[in-house]
């Protein structure tokens, strides 16, 4: 009886540490008080509406900044549906700087936004989804481009195609 017992607990140490090994492995944070730090270039993720937002942070400027946002919506049953995420951007002091809809129905849409900071200062990114009874989202990418500080982008091995859809093959 002792001996299955420590084989239940050895089983439940393996299944934690590897779960940990995943969360800490993810480029999404759901915390807005633990964001996931973008980096320098294309940084890409999923998002679907069963998760309130994905949080993000840089530090940026002082000089120009970029920032291209694409969306590719991932369709229902196959079929394109028109929807749309927010990219909500905001300092470290919470003050909101900008809100930005990106719209997909079936193909990438993109918007493009640019600020010229005085000083260099953390810089705050909530990405949501749209609310809905059925399952909607799909996959984004935010490019950070210029006075930005060089870190590794996140979400390198995401693809547009590894969606999960609400498909039928």
């Amino acid at each position: 009886m002792k001996r299955s017992w420590t084989i239940v607990l050895r089983g439940m140490v393996l299944v934690l540490c590897v779960g940990g090994f995943a969360a800490r492995s993810a480029a999404q944070s759901t915390d807005p008080h633990h964001p996931t730090v973008l980096g320098l270039g294309v940084n890409r993720a999923d998002i679907t509406n069963d998760v309130p937002g994905q949080y993000y942070t840089f530090m940026a400027g002082p000089g120009h900044v970029d920032v291209e946002l694409a969306f590719k919506e991932m369709g229902l049953f196959g079929n394109p549906m028109r929807q749309h995420i927010n990219f909500d951007f905001w300092n470290a002091d919470g003050v909101h700087l900008s809100h930005i809809e990106v719209v997909s129905e079936g193909d990438f849409g993109r918007r493009h936004t640019d600020a010229d900071l005085p000083t260099q200062q953390r810089i705050n990114l909530a990405v949501t989804t749209q609310w809905g009874a059925i399952k909607v989202g799909g996959y984004y990418e935010v490019e950070l481009k210029g006075a930005v500080e060089p870190e590794a982008p996140v979400g390198a091995d995401v693809k547009p195609e590894q969606s999960q859809p609400l498909t039928r093959p």
